[in-house]
């Protein structure tokens, strides 16, 4: 039963909308890169790799932590393949996860101590960005790039 409203009548309460500006999400751009490969990961590796490194360093909670993955591009020609210990090259994949913002730490870390995916490839993973949005970690890989660009590719001033 609702409140009841100074004439008498009963009124139920409307639900209400509000814009909650905290976000409970933590997004990361992460460059995987298959040593000795001449292909380069596909989504579900990718997936599976991420998982395999949680697992790796924090158990079987680690593996137990949900990651969302958003989106995934193969790297093609004129990027910098992956090198590894033996000089041997390889090439990779850049992806966009997702996972809760309390199991961030657990992610980054996770992805910094990955030296060897599930069936034993050797492999390097790189956290190119991490923010809060979606729409910051656009703008922080994008002016990362755009740097890049501008101050290694492009000749100093004579």
């Amino acid at each position: 039963m609702g409140a009841l409203v100074p004439d008498g009548r009963d009124r139920f309460p409307v639900s209400q909308r509000t814009l909650d500006l905290k976000t409970e999400s933590a997004y990361f751009r992460v460059r995987l890169e298959l040593v000795g490969s001449s292909e380069p990961p596909s989504a579900a590796a990718f997936a599976t790799v991420i998982t395999h490194a949680l697992a790796k360093t924090h158990g079987v909670v680690g593996g137990a932590i949900p990651i969302d993955h958003l989106s995934f591009e193969p790297e093609t020609g004129g990027t910098k393949p992956g090198r590894g210990r033996d000089g041997t090259t390889g090439c990779g994949c850049v992806g966009v996860a997702r996972c809760h913002v309390g199991d961030a730490r657990k992610v980054r870390t996770a992805l910094a101590m990955l030296t060897t995916t599930h069936d034993g490839t050797e492999c390097r993973a790189s956290v190119l960005g991490e923010a809060r949005s979606l729409v910051a970690l656009a703008g922080e890989c994008g002016a990362r790039d755009l740097a890049r660009r501008l101050i290694i590719e492009r000749p100093p001033y004579s």
